[in-house]
């Protein structure tokens, strides 16, 4: 973990079917991006670069 954070896991099943591969999808793209919001919150300029090239919107380091 980063910090004090506590983790739960993920576990998830690729069994072939649309359902799964959409799941996979939003969880292969959430989890990622809540990890670079982390580390870009906590200063990393490594994960602030990559938000701004990804388009991710980090509004706690991002002036509007």
């Amino acid at each position: 973990g980063i910090g004090r954070s506590i983790h739960a896991g993920m576990v998830c099943l690729a069994d072939g079917t649309d359902l799964a591969a959409e799941k996979l999808e939003r969880v292969l793209t959430s989890d990622p991006g809540t990890g670079v919001m982390r580390h870009a919150d906590a200063g990393y300029e490594r994960a602030r670069d990559v938000a701004r090239d990804r388009g991710i919107r980090i509004p706690m380091t991002d002036p509007r």
